[in-house]
């Protein structure tokens, strides 16, 4: 094996790098754009910039549920791919990996599934081929451990064919292994075991996660669904209700383009209280849900937001012939 271990960027690129993601884990995405701006204005031969930008886009899209500006999305990932293809190992492999992963998860949510597969692939054969040379380089092991799960997962109803392996469990102890020791992901792998162990069921897990990303980043909205879910979906449910009012009350602090992660969040805490046996302020949250039926979502939200609308109402009329039967 030719190994040229893993280490950190140059220094000054290291730390701006560095302060850009805590401020993406922070949410506080403005300040992150502009530090990213600042590394491609001082390293525009370096793929770093161009593609943390396009980090930035991705986890604003993912944190409030919003189309990506695809055209700006797509010229960042054309810029890093290019510089990425002038620098040496092992960020050359690194950064085209990270472009091509960027890609595969915005093609699989605009649909365009079979491309995404295929963007993955690319992407976890560039990790692949630098974990070959370092086994050490823990960051390219987040890639691959995400990609080795849902790939896995996706393909379950294959499992008879000879060729199709089941990595989950394999993907999961990669993901561990960056969680603990990647230099730039460390998060990102926390993130992805916690949405892991709630697709696996293993929400004890998936709380364990939580609260270790929680630890560093209390306000962080990805800890905070990661936490009340894994509560609430453990029957936990005297537990679950403090959990969604926190998130709820960061949720209100920002300024959503739109409220249906407002309203999820709701119908979850009153589906949590109620479970407890909490009927206090029911009618207030499902009252509020209930308001903004008239809103325009964006299109990929529509149905979806109809479905909550629905099952408020269901919700709401159970609970007052409930009420009028005991009566």
């Amino acid at each position: 094996m030719n190994s040229f271990a893993q280490g950190k960027l140059e220094p000054a690129l290291d730390s701006t790098v560095a302060r850009g993601i805590d401020c993406i884990l922070r949410q506080d995405y403005g300040r992150a754009d502009s530090l990213f701006c600042d590394v491609i204005n001082r390293y525009p031969n370096h793929p770093a910039g161009f593609l943390y930008q396009a980090a930035v886009m991705q986890a604003y899209t993912i944190d409030f549920d919003v189309p990506i500006e695809r055209e700006k999305f797509d010229s960042l990932l054309t810029c890093g791919r290019n510089a990425a293809s002038r620098v040496s190992s092992p960020w050359r492999e690194y950064f085209l990996g990270t472009a091509d992963g960027y890609e595969a998860y915005e093609r699989v949510e605009s649909g365009d599934w079979l491309g995404g597969v295929r963007k993955g692939m690319a992407s976890v054969s560039e990790f692949e081929e630098l974990v070959e040379k370092d086994s050490s380089f823990y960051d390219a092991y987040v890639g691959i451990g995400t990609y080795y799960y849902w790939s896995s997962r996706k393909t379950a109803f294959l499992r008879w064919l000879p060729f199709v392996k089941d990595n989950r469990e394999l993907g999961i102890r990669m993901l561990r292994v960056g969680a603990e020791h990647s230099e730039y992901n460390r998060f990102t792998a926390m993130s992805a075991l916690i949405s892991i162990y709630l697709d696996a069921e293993n929400y004890q897990q998936a709380e364990e996660w939580s609260r270790r990303g929680l630890n560093s980043y209390p306000e962080n909205r990805v800890f905070l669904w990661g936490f009340a879910t894994a509560l609430d979906r453990r029957n936990h449910f005297s537990d679950a209700i403090p959990a969604y009012a926190n998130l709820l009350k960061n949720i209100l602090d920002v300024q959503a383009p739109h409220p249906y992660n407002e309203i999820v969040c709701r119908l979850n805490l009153v589906k949590s209280m109620l479970a407890a046996g909490d009927t206090t302020s029911f009618k207030d949250h499902l009252g509020k849900i209930l308001s903004y039926e008239k809103i325009v979502f964006p299109k990929n939200l529509r149905s979806r937001a109809q479905a909550k609308f629905e099952e408020t109402r269901i919700l709401l009329s159970a609970i007052e012939k409930k009420r009028a039967a005991v009566k």
